[in-house]
Parts: structure tokens; sequence; C-alpha cells
């Protein structure tokens, strides 16, 4: 795996990111454009294969237009970014540009004034400007865009054709990565007379001006239908067609191993026997980007003792949940939430070891009630139950699909819920939103913890600029997410895809696809970048 450093904002520096990003982490250190330091690491991600067809085992992840596509995973959001781009975007080194070329950034941290790349289209063939930029920020303040909220910006402003300034409410130190890089520009001529986009079924409602444009999507059965965007101003597209193909969980591997799909997911490190010697078939193993954890209602009596939490958390032998659930090496880091890969981890922190007298003194030798929601087919509970009636907690189980655990969570009803998500590779601020209630991924939902210290915490590190201080702040978010458990985390999942080499060429992409998703099919790989080699 890849060392990763800070990524941030620099004060009053031009946009040099991508080689060039440990640069732009420290105010003031200006070194060039972003073109200039985009142009080896883009060279460096480009299609190795020339495919017709490419066929992805997913889900169906609703109408893909920003304002419909479902938030119970990134399944949607990484449909979407094949389909529309966004102002900056990130290879394996960090964060490069892609609509803009470069940006200015004031040295209060809260105007970005974004140059555009020349001769963009919407896949429509009309022109893309910075009145489309500005239109998109102005209609996602009165519609937000699903997947991550743009609340930070204050205004966007068309300067001219090519130049947009971005006014910010207060710096915000991951607006190129969280906000910049995952807001899907939209074109004004499109949706400037449509008042409720949560309806609207136009033809022309998936316009983006990303390298596939939308050739079908079926509802009935939740398969779509890519195809190439032969104009796209980034480079020639190298694969003709895309099918998202909505398959069962229960069934994907068979569906790969039997080739009806080219590029499938897998949770545990078991399945990577089935591409063994076979020279067409391989695996990619993605960074612990997912958390398995327990989210706990701290409102809810006896969760609300501190002591009920530890108790819990000692005894839970949570390498032998990881090891059983992953057939692999356990990943159980700290108790601070963020993975240990992470350069944003607390290497301060103690693990929480697994110690049931710790668990039972804890107790006081009282006996609890507790009742767990999880999926239908979680395993985990299983191997809890026996762990917690050792220290005294009986543990019921309650299983609901994604739909309602996601409403009970957000409603906070409920004591007790096993969740498994993606997003806590990428910026720290994730720390933020799950408990200030602007978490959007339904499958990170259930934070319920009444802090104002966190709180203060967590609105420092939002605006801190400094790297070096934000990651003071950061450590000592961890540390109280350590102290008063709020989660508990059991393990971090590494995401094992396999795919067919002849057809696909998987991308290690830094901190994860936008806010941290560990799926393979950046855009790059599809994309023959002008100067590249192949």
């Amino acid at each position: 795996m890849k060392e990763r450093g800070f990524r941030g904002q620099g004060s009053g520096v031009r946009g040099a990111v991508g080689l060039a990003l440990a640069c732009l982490l420290l105010a003031g250190c200006g070194t060039g454009t972003a073109e200039e330091a985009a142009s080896g690491s883009m060279a460096d991600h480009v299609g190795h294969v020339h495919v017709p067809l490419l066929r992805i085992a997913w889900a169906d992840v609703g109408v893909p237009t920003p304002f419909r596509v479902s938030t119970a995973g990134p399944g949607g959001a990484a449909l979407l970014s094949l389909m529309y781009d966004t102002l900056t975007w990130k290879d394996s080194h960090g964060i490069i540009p892609w609509l803009a070329t470069s940006w200015d950034v004031s040295a209060d941290g809260r105007t970005y004034t974004f140059t555009l790349a020349p001769s963009v289209r919407w896949q429509d063939g009309q022109p893309l400007t910075s009145a489309d930029v500005a239109f998109s920020f102005a209609y996602y303040a009165q519609h937000p865009y699903r997947w991550m909220s743009s609340n930070v910006v204050a205004a966007a402003q068309a300067l001219d054709g090519t130049h947009v300034a971005v006014q910010l409410r207060q710096p915000y130190a991951p607006f190129l990565e969280d906000v910049a890089g995952s807001l899907p520009i939209i074109p004004e001529h499109v949706w400037a007379s449509v008042s409720d986009p949560n309806t609207y079924d136009g033809p022309d409602a998936t316009t983006g001006s990303g390298p596939f444009k939308l050739a079908e999507y079926q509802p009935a059965t939740g398969n779509y239908r890519l195809v190439a965007n032969l104009d796209y101003f980034r480079g020639s597209v190298h694969a003709s067609e895309i099918q998202q193909l909505n398959v069962p969980n229960e069934t994907r591997l068979q569906a790969f191993r039997q080739g009806d799909v080219d590029l499938v997911l897998a949770t545990d490190a078991s399945a990577e026997s089935m591409v063994a010697n076979q020279p067409r078939l391989k695996s990619y193993e993605t960074e612990p980007l997912s958390v398995v954890r327990l989210a706990i209602n701290t409102d809810s009596p006896p969760l609300n003792q501190l002591a009920v939490r530890q108790a819990i958390a000692y005894a839970l032998d949570r390498q032998r949940i990881a090891e059983l659930m992953t057939r692999a090496p356990a990943i159980t880091g700290g108790a601070g939430a963020i993975p240990p890969e992470s350069p944003w981890f607390n290497t301060n922190l103690p693990s929480v070891p697994f110690d049931l007298a710790k668990a039972q003194e804890a107790l006081g030798g009282q006996q609890i009630n507790l009742e767990l929601l999880a999926d239908p087919s979680a395993r985990e509970p299983e191997l809890m139950q026996p762990m917690l009636e050792a220290a005294g907690i009986h543990l019921t189980v309650r299983r609901a699909d994604a739909k309602t655990r996601s409403e009970l969570l957000r409603e906070g009803k409920f004591q007790l819920a096993l969740t498994s998500h993606i997003g806590v590779g990428g910026d720290p601020d994730f720390l933020r939103r799950w408990y200030s209630g602007e978490e959007t991924n339904d499958f990170a939902q259930g934070s319920v913890f009444h802090d104002p210290a966190f709180a203060q915490l967590g609105a420092s590190e939002a605006t801190t600029l400094d790297q070096a201080a934000r990651k003071t702040i950061v450590d000592d978010m961890q540390a109280t997410i350590a102290a008063q458990l709020p989660t508990i985390v059991l393990y971090y999942r590494r995401f094992y895809w396999l795919y067919d080499s002849t057809r696909f060429t998987p991308m290690d992409t830094w901190g994860g696809l936008m806010n941290g998703m560990p799926l393979p099919y950046n855009k790059m790989t599809f994309l023959q970048l002008p100067g590249s080699a192949r």
C-alpha cells in the first residue's frame, strides 16, 4: 500500500497539486500552476486495455442524477462520476485539476478562483462555461446534492467565460477534495427551468460532461448502460460501453465465475482464491477504507453510562471477529475511529484490548439487556452474542433491511447498531459530519453523541488550514471518541475486487475515490490522457 501524506488548502497559493501536493499543504509555498503539477501524475494512470464492454456487478442505485441517486453506499456517486465532472479530481498522488486547470486561493482561505479548461462541452454539444459552474453551486444551495453537502459555499460568480469565483462562508479545509472534487457540475440550460429536480424525468436529466453518457437505465431490473463520450475533453475514452448490473450480493461471485460480469467486489480475502492460476483473472486489494463498527445511542439507557460502553468494548474480541469475517490479518487499530493506515491516525491512542475481567468489572456485576440493529445478512452478531453474554450483557438482535435500518438510525430509534460503510480513509472531517448530522451516506447514520467540547473541536478542525495544527485537533477528536466511546470500531475492511484483466485495469486513488471510496474504477483508468505513453 502507498504511504499517503496529508491533503489540504494552503493560504494564498496557486493550485499546485498532484505531484506537488506536499507543498500545497504549507501556507504560502506557491510552486507554479496546477497544469504543471499534474502533468506527470496524470500520465501515470491511463487505460491499459481498450474493450468494447465492461460489466460491473453492483446494485440498483436509483435514477442517476445528483438529486435522485441513492445514498445507500458509494455505488451511486461512483456511477455519477463517470457521467459528470467536478472541478478537481484525484489520482494516485493526490488532488489534481479536472474541469479546472488551476485555481487561486485568497489569503483568508474563503475565496477560490478557478480557471476552467477550454473547449469543454456538455454531452449534448453545448459549451460548458463558468456560468454553469456558478449556476451549479446556486442550484445545489436550493436542491442539495444527495451525496455531499455544499452548504459551506456562500456564493459563486462567473467572472468571464472561463473564470469563476467561489466564496465560502468560512474557511473549509477539505474544500478541494470533498466539495470541489465531489460536486457534479450540471448544465444551466437543462436545470434552470426545473423547479423540482427530485421528480424531473426529462430526456436531458442525465446530461453531463463526463467520459460516459447514460444510454439506458432500466428501473425494473436496476441495470445501467453507459456509452463512451467520443468528444471528451480530457482525452480518448477507451471503453466503448460500461454496464452496471444489479446482481444480488449472494450471487455476485458466482456471476463472476461464470463470466457474466467482469468486475466484482468481495469483502473477505478468500475470494482471491477464485483467480488463483487464472492468467486472465486477477484480484485488486484496496486500502482499509471501510469500517465495521457499532453505532451507540448514547441517549438510550443504559448506554448513556460510560461504564456500559466500556464493558462492551472490553468484552468483544475484535481481532477474532475481524479474522473470522475477513479471512485475513485483522485490522483493528485504536479506538478513535480513523483507520491505522490513514495519515490522520492518532498513534498515541492505546488499543482497546479484549479483557473479559475488565468488562465484568465495568458492569459491577450487573446484568443488562441490549438490542442490536443489524442487516439481515450480517454474521458478526452471532460472534458478538456469546462474548457479551460472558460479560453479563444479553444481546437481542433485530434485523432490518437497509432502508428500514437507515430510517431507524436517522431517527435515533435504536440502542446499538451494527453498521459497515466506506469513507473513513478520506479527509478526517467525516468525524465532525457523523456527529453534526451532516453525513449523507445512509450506511453511516446512527451517530448520537452530544458533547459540546467535541463539537467545538469539529468546528475548529474544519476551518483550520494549517495542517500541523489541524492534525493536533483531529488527534484530540480521536482521543475524545476513544475516551467516551460513542462508537466502537470492530475492524476495518479491505475490499477485494476480482476482475478480468483483458477488460479492465484497476487504479489506486489516493485516499479513495472522492471522499474515501475504495473503488478501483476511477474514470482516469478509462482514458488515454494527452501526453501519456501507451
